[in-house]
């Protein structure tokens, strides 16, 4: 009888303990952001969608090599000052956002950038190919990616 006792109050106890961290959150105002109209702050060190200056790029393929996840492609004509890109693409369905293919880099064309959202109806949408002259991809502070979804975006 006695241990019934104890098991019962030990269930009350722990109920209460839980509501206690509940209940002060009824009374809080909700914290609800209509993205993407409204878009949350982001801390400086936050690490987006990378930031690639194809003009700086000497292909040394140090990012692909020390690339945890293998997600940088590389293909170039030539090397050195005058290199070429004919690819310079990252796969962000594999990317970590570890930063650790900026690290490497010489001439240091390759840092993490502030852009976060990066959205798309297929995986290949979200593979971008830096080196693309047609259709290039750079992004500056604050900036965000046209992405598909945004023309369905409620008014």
């Amino acid at each position: 009888m006695k241990n019934w006792f104890a098991r019962i109050w030990h269930g009350l106890k722990t109920t209460l303990i839980g509501l206690s961290i509940t209940v002060p959150y009824l009374f809080r105002k909700p914290y609800t952001l209509q993205y993407p109209e409204e878009v949350p702050d982001i801390p400086e060190t936050e690490r987006g969608l990378h930031n690639f200056e194809i003009d700086k790029c000497i292909a040394c393929y140090q990012c692909a090599k020390i690339c945890p996840v293998d997600c940088i492609a590389i293909e170039d004509e030539i090397k050195g000052k005058n290199a070429v890109l004919l690819k310079f693409e990252i796969d962000y369905t594999k990317c970590l956002f570890c930063a650790l293919c900026c690290e490497p880099c010489p001439t240091e064309c390759i840092l993490m950038g502030p852009t976060f959202d990066l959205v798309g109806y297929t995986r290949d949408e979200v593979i971008i190919d830096y080196a693309d002259r047609e259709n290039p991809r750079t992004w500056s502070a604050g900036e965000q990616i046209p992405y598909p979804i945004a023309s369905f975006a409620r008014k």
